[in-house]
């Protein structure tokens, strides 16, 4: 449980620095096009999503809302020379009147030279429907004369213009309004396939990046897992004294899932979502700065309070990691020890321990809901108020003329627009923490030095070995091998006898080069172990473990030749194409020994091979040993001495030192340590076997 709190208390509290940053851009290397396409594309959609309200704004306020209005002469001499300049400035929108007065289209007008005119009360509230005669031809021209003739005490005309105030609007019918709003019409129409073309472009573009952010990432995530997998398989054997094998599968599948979903939907999108940000300002303070002020202080105070939201989730999200990884722990142990619960009736102190690890759960998801209960709701709180001020102060805009109704509505979008990043906030800091401690993981296991892989790797290993005067610890304090030194001649079998941890197998690890000496050196061939590869070292040592493991698949290359030495004590064939979980363990003894006899190696380490194997079977094994073995030195590890009697010479190790070598009768003449092992296995089997 330590461990898990100290792992996930680390993640917590470390960030990203430069040099993971660096390591994980390193991965996008072939993948770099689809990342800049994507990121246009997100570009082009963000574009495009902030010009939709914009279009709405300019077809109510151009065409759905009649633009014309009557702007007076004032008398003011500063006033006069500014109608002056508008009217110099717009020719083409003005419609003189007479008395001083003209009709202007202020829609087409800048929003400066607006704001003036209706600022200083020279345009009336009231609107009005112009129609430029000049312009119609044909039966269009005919269908509004009509029109205009028959309803002249509403109409108006100035110059080649025929107007009519939007109050009057509602006195002509149905049909004679679309005759008189064709022009309009057409171009709303023509705005609305704007509006529809930039839709479905939000759409293929979304798409797009969508899909090429996804290819790219999962190309990445494959990149990653298969660069980690290759690592971890080229660590070396005291690493993995110190991981556990979860911890491990962890790094491999969900910490490469967790980076992967950062950078689907969170990095790249965190861009867009600023882009969008800043361009929803950029329009809306063009459109009306005033308010715009107003909206950036209630988003400012939303990005404070989402700031302390985020502190607050680190240290609950943190907490939650921890009991989440005690209270799966500790179910895993409980169910897998349920034999020793049982056995010693310890169901209620086990239950009452799993109560406090539940309650601690508990409490941190509580604390995490309460978070988020806040958060969510205050965010919506602020995003409804924001829209619901907007609409308030923006209608009193709209009644004073200092806001257009499109704008008006196009802000309403746009605020909607703006509140949208933030609320996904906590979702997406989730997934940026689990990542955060993703990366940090493995960017701390891919810097894990490698097993060294230099030596000699070619050649012929002939099997002769000799330990000189080796010492060996696990930890640098305590020594488990002291002053080591023996020797194996080429085509010797010696077995290798002692108390359980006096050092068999660590020699074994030595041997192979899972571990290396700290004092002393081993020599095979005549040649120290440290300057062969470790590859070409155990490609020409066949082994056996007392701890199996066997792969789904059979993975020996010469199963026929091993099968062909060992006739007579198993269908090898068999045990070694059937499933690796419905057999024996001693079956599976019978397949690995099968295994390390096709490797045909010139030395062979026998550990513990035929522990779990029946005394009938176990003598066929060692016949199969004696005849097979006279041209490769043979290293037998064994607590049942009845296994190393036929040995050409037996080694006992105790407390990490030779203390006898010898054959079997000599050892036994010496009456030391040997003498004793064997007596005691004697006394034992002879009390096991008699007669009840």
């Amino acid at each position: 449980m330590a461990l898990i709190d100290s792992e996930e208390a680390k993640k917590g509290r470390k960030t990203y620095d430069w040099k993971i940053i660096k390591w994980l851009f390193g991965f996008t290397g072939p993948y770099r096009t689809f990342m800049a396409l994507a990121l246009i594309f997100m570009l082009v959609t963000a574009v495009l999503e902030l010009t939709i309200p914009y279009i709405a704004k300019l077809a109510v306020d151009k065409y759905i809302y009649p633009s014309w209005r009557i702007a007076t002469l004032p008398d003011n001499e500063s006033d006069k020379k500014l109608v002056s300049g508008i009217k110099g400035k717009y020719p083409s929108l003005v419609v003189v009147l007479g008395d001083g007065s003209f009709l202007i289209d202020m829609s087409e007008i800048d929003n400066t030279d607006r704001h003036n005119l209706e600022k200083l009360d020279l345009v009336s509230k009231q609107r009005y429907l112009a129609i430029n005669q000049n312009e119609l031809s044909g039966e269009n021209y005919k269908k509004v004369n009509t029109i205009v003739a028959a309803n002249r005490s509403i109409f108006k005309k100035a110059g080649g213009f025929d107007y009519i105030s939007y109050s009057s609007l509602g006195e002509l019918s149905r049909s004679e309004l679309l005759v008189l709003r064709s022009g309009e019409i057409k171009q709303v129409v023509k705005l609305a396939g704007l509006l529809f073309l930039c839709l479905f472009g939000v759409f293929i573009f979304s798409s797009l990046f969508t899909y090429l952010l996804n290819y790219s990432g999962h190309r990445i995530m494959h990149t990653m897992r298969v660069n980690v997998f290759s690592h971890i398989m080229n660590l070396p054997q005291t690493f993995f004294d110190k991981n556990p094998v979860g911890r491990l599968t962890t790094r491999v599948t969900n910490d490469v899932n967790a980076i992967n979903e950062m950078y689907t939907s969170v990095m790249v999108q965190f861009f867009k979502d600023i882009l969008v940000v800043i361009g929803v300002f950029v329009v809306m303070f063009y459109m009306n700065k005033q308010l715009t002020v107003f909206v950036f202080l209630l988003t400012l105070l939303m990005l404070i309070f989402a700031s302390l939201f985020r502190m607050k989730l680190r240290t609950v999200y943190r907490d939650v990691r921890i009991s989440i990884a005690k209270l799966n722990a500790f179910v895993q142990e409980s169910v897998r020890g349920i034999i020793l619960i049982k056995l010693y009736n310890k169901e209620i102190e086990n239950y009452e321990k799993f109560k406090g690890i539940n309650s601690e759960n508990y409490k941190a998801n509580m604390d995490q809901l309460w978070v988020y209960a806040t958060f969510r709701p205050f965010i919506e709180f602020t995003s409804v108020f924001t829209v619901a001020f907007v609409l308030w102060y923006g209608g009193l805009k709209v009644i004073s003329l200092d806001l257009t109704l499109g704008a008006l509505i196009a802000y309403l979008y746009y605020v909607r627009m703006l509140f949208r990043p933030i609320m996904e906030l906590a979702e997406k800091y989730n997934i940026f923490q689990s990542a955060s401690a993703a990366t940090e993981n493995l960017y701390e296991l891919a810097n894990t030095a490698p097993e060294e892989s230099l030596g000699i790797n070619n050649g012929e290993i002939k099997g002769k070995l000799e330990f000189k005067n080796v010492w060996f610890s696990y930890d640098d304090k305590e020594w488990v091998l002291k002053d080591v030194s023996f020797k194996l001649d080429q085509g010797e079998t010696v077995a290798l006898v002692g108390l359980t941890g006096s050092g068999k197998t660590t020699i074994v690890n030595l041997i192979l080069r899972f571990y290396e000496t700290q004092k002393g050196e081993i020599l095979l061939d005549g040649v120290n172990i440290k300057n062969y590869s470790p590859d070409f070292l155990r490609d020409n040592i066949s082994a056996v473990f007392q701890d199996l493991f066997l792969f789904e698949k059979n993975v020996s290359e010469g199963g026929e030749t091993s099968i062909n030495h060992m006739p007579s004590i198993k269908n090898i064939v068999q045990l070694s194409n059937s499933n690796r979980n419905s057999i024996s363990s001693g079956e599976k003894q019978l397949v690995s020994i099968s295994q390390a006899f096709s490797k045909k190696a010139k030395f062979m380490i026998l550990d513990e091979a035929t522990s779990n194997i029946d005394a009938n079977i176990e003598k066929r094994v060692q016949e199969t040993i004696k005849n097979t073995g006279r041209d490769t030195t043979t290293l037998i590890i064994a607590h049942r001495l009845s296994n190393v009697r036929e040995a050409d010479r037996i080694l006992v190790i105790h407390k990490g030192e030779i203390s006898e070598s010898g054959t079997h009768f000599t050892l036994l003449a010496k009456k030391g340590i040997y003498f004793n092992l064997y007596n005691l296995q004697n006394e034992i089997l002879r009390f096991s076997t008699l007669p009840s």
